[in-house]
């Protein structure tokens, strides 16, 4: 005979059967297109520390992975091709982001200029 708890000493030991998600360490990354966006008209409100918004485009023809980074209502650009698979497979899950300037460096090449950091904040619950 096999012994089965009943559903309300189940629900009881719910808690115990989840754990937290592995903290997962910040990513680093250059923005890319932001000098195909107001890039020159909104550098002087762009300091490091700055929060911005991560938005999925799944409807973007270039990249069906593309995540655009925003400051206000002003789109800055894009995280890079080769590195969003991730954060935009946390962002379809609905995991929550938080998206920030790490550095800017003037001049140069206009895809290095912006440094983003990009944290998973909150990690699904995952069975033990």
């Amino acid at each position: 005979m096999a012994l089965s708890l009943h559903p309300v000493r189940l629900l009881a030991r719910l808690p115990q059967l989840f754990v937290a998600a592995p903290d997962i360490p910040p990513l680093h990354l250059s923005l890319a297109g932001f000098q195909h966006h107001r890039a020159e008209g909104i550098w002087p409100f762009l300091r490091p520390g700055l929060e911005l918004r991560l938005c999925r485009e799944p409807w973007n023809h270039h990249d069906p992975l593309a995540v655009a980074v925003y400051y206000r209502r002003e789109k800055l650009g894009y995280l890079p091709r080769t590195d969003n698979a991730a954060v935009a497979r946390w962002l379809d899950q609905g995991r929550t982001l938080r998206a920030s300037i790490a550095g800017l460096a003037e001049g140069g090449y206009p895809r290095g200029r912006v440094q983003l950091r990009v944290q998973l904040t909150h990690g699904a619950p995952v069975l033990s």
